[in-house]
């Protein structure tokens, strides 16, 4: 029978392993995702860094003592140099890698987050799908191998341990572990297991690896998961340094902290009756700590009380009881309970449970990383999607830095970026499809729009077997996605139209300033004609008598009269201005912007209210 580390080793591309350019990403991927939640487990905002060093086959040979052996026989060799060999050259059928174009990298990241317990480090690492017992809960990931499929990659493509380094506080001792894994075991080959003093105050984790890979080809991808991982979290510090043999090839990338406001971690929830299926049930009761079956009933299932699970035993049948012992309950009886329970109605699960990144820190993100011109931002109701609770949050954004024109997708499930895949997922389906844009006033065919979705679940419901995207089959995650879209653009469509109407507004104003002085000078013309006309009928009017006599005086001239024509455009715009806002009022999408309070010590004062916010000045 195969270990599970031999299942995974054999069936890499489940986990996001299929080429050694996607094996990077992935491994990046994984122990960056490990280093935020080691961070938020004990309320430490993430500092995340990611140090790449490429290492070329020649060079990997030579640190690694490969490359003093002398080539006898050159035809085993692949790709050998011209006149090297005696076998008659083949036309290729393709393009051929040679070996000494692969490359290699040993990929380090650091935390600061809560460390690794020393006796623990090698079976954390060393030891796929060791027993643990997992609950229902919100986690990112999505086969929850993290490191573990690391160490498989790096077995597989160099055979070189890993290294950690760990310590639990800052007056800890600092653990050293360099271990590979024996796949055929699925258990740790340790190399290394010591201790060594923490002269530094440290606490955190470093993961060494070196591993093969292709970095050209998802230099982007690398590089968007940070900037999207950024969106996500804007309370975590994220620092990339890629170090190229070629040196004028390396980089850096910061992605600094804009929010210190990071959401609290998710709860551990329990099955929800109607998620329940033979095998989800069997596996409650084997790993349950109640001994009778009303108790097992209130304890393990969500939305389950005293008088609701006596109900239900009752429902059950007469060989059910109360205190029937859960040992007694065979897979015949199971079939019963669960065939029973799929027909009875429950409460809907709570989403207290989930921890999703918040409008507050959807916003900030977007914003920093993004710079749109307009965003817009919105979590509607929990949903329900086969039993578990499903938040949805929704930023629409328009403009921005380095945005293209029509609709750009950003995907994300547990609070980490999906970039692969996208074209069936439930999000870039109900943004393409679903959303009558025009009504909103905008274009997606010409308009740079930005729409981000943020989907959090006990149980994300993934399509495809490698996880890469959120399926589009059920209809009320449709309509939680395409309600969260549409309360933005809600609140976008407001601003655009007053945004518009200032624009006609300016528009109608520059062109009536525009004829002010024409205006001005062919009235004073006017005024200069009539004054010279000695007919008697000139002048007979009392109100043009007094201006022809201000224009002797000098008290009328071309300046004065666009400065008053100025000045009535002025009022006139204003007057109009206002009463467009009062007509709108009722229209207006309004938000709550929330300030720190910097002085304890100071008091709220009276508020000030405008019509389009509240001021609430410290005294």
């Amino acid at each position: 029978q195969k270990t599970a580390a031999e299942f995974f080793a054999e069936n890499k591309h489940f986990a996001g392993f299929e080429s050694p350019g996607k094996s990077l990403y992935t491994s990046i991927r994984e122990l960056v995702e490990n280093s935020l939640d080691a961070a938020e487990a004990i309320g430490v905002l993430p500092e995340v860094h990611i140090m790449i060093e490429e290492i070329k086959m020649a060079t990997f040979r030579k640190m690694h003592g490969m490359d003093g052996s002398e080539k006898i026989d050159l035809d085993l060799y692949k790709n050998a140099e011209a006149g090297e060999s005696s076998a008659p050259q083949k036309k290729p059928a393709g393009k051929k890698v040679s070996a000494k174009d692969m490359t290699f990298f040993k990929l380090t990241v650091t935390d600061n987050g809560c460390g690794m317990k020393h006796e623990e480090i090698p079976k954390m690492f060393g030891s796929v799908l060791s027993g643990t017992k997992y609950g229902v809960r919100q986690e990112r990931g999505k086969f929850g191998l993290g490191s573990k499929m690391v160490l498989i990659w790096s077995k597989m493509s160099t055979g070189l341990p890993m290294k950690i380094r760990s310590s639990t506080g800052s007056t800890k001792p600092i653990s050293v572990v360099k271990l590979d894994l024996d796949i055929h075991a699925n258990a740790p080959k340790v190399h290394q297991h010591d201790k060594e003093s923490n002269t530094i105050g440290w606490r955190g984790s470093q993961v060494e690896v070196t591993i093969g890979g292709e970095f050209s080809k998802y230099k982007g991808y690398i590089v968007k998961y940070l900037r999207e991982m950024a969106v996500i979290t804007p309370y975590a510090r994220f620092e990339m340094h890629y170090i190229c043999e070629d040196s004028s090839k390396s980089f850096q990338i910061i992605h600094s902290r804009r929010s210190e406001n990071m959401p609290p971690p998710p709860c551990k929830a329990k099955v929800h009756p109607s998620a329940l299926d033979n095998q989800m049930m069997e596996n409650l009761i084997n790993q349950s700590y109640q001994k009778v079956l009303l108790r097992f009933l209130t304890a393990e299932l969500d939305s389950v009380d005293t008088n609701l699970a006596k109900r239900m035993i009752d429902e059950f049948g007469s060989e059910f009881s109360y205190e029937m012992p859960i040992t007694s309950i065979d897979s015949s009886k199971i079939r019963k309970i669960v065939d029973k329970i799929l027909q009875f109605e429950f409460d809907p699960p709570s989403g207290a449970v989930l921890s999703p990144a918040g409008e507050y820190n959807l916003h900030l993100g977007v914003m920093k990383e993004m710079k749109p011109d307009l965003i817009a931002t919105s979590t509607p109701d929990v949903t329900v999607v086969d039993g578990h609770p499903v938040i949805v949050e929704a930023a629409v954004s328009l403009g921005g830095r380095k945005a293209k024109e029509g609709i750009t997708v950003h995907r994300f499930a547990n609070r980490i970026p999906m970039l692969f895949q996208g074209g069936n997922d439930v999000s870039v389906k109900t943004a393409n499809t679903r959303i009558n844009w025009k009504s909103y006033r905008m274009d997606k065919n010409s308009h740079k729009i930005g729409v981000y979705i943020s989907i959090c679940s006990t149980k994300i419901p993934y399509g495809g077997p490698n996880k890469e995207y959120i399926g589009d089959e059920n209809e009320d995650l449709q309509r939680a996605v395409k309600e969260a879209i549409m309360k933005c653009c809600l609140q976008l469509k407001s601003r655009l139209a007053r945004q518009e109407a200032m624009k006609n507004q300016r528009e109608r104003k520059k062109n009536l300033e525009k004829y002010i002085p024409s205006v001005s000078r062919a009235l004073i013309g006017m005024l200069q004609s009539i004054s010279q006309d000695t007919s008697p009928a000139a002048g007979r009017e009392p109100d043009v008598q007094k201006v022809l006599e201000m224009l002797k005086q000098k008290e009328v001239s071309e300046e004065i009269l666009q400065h008053r024509l100025r000045t009535f455009v002025e009022e006139a715009d204003m007057e109009q201005a206002m009463g467009g806002v009062q007509t709108d009022e009722a229209n207006i999408v309004r938000e709550d912007a929330f300030l720190c309070l910097l002085n304890q010590a100071r008091k709220f004062e009276r508020d000030v209210h405008s019509t389009t916010s509240v001021f609430r000045f410290l005294m």
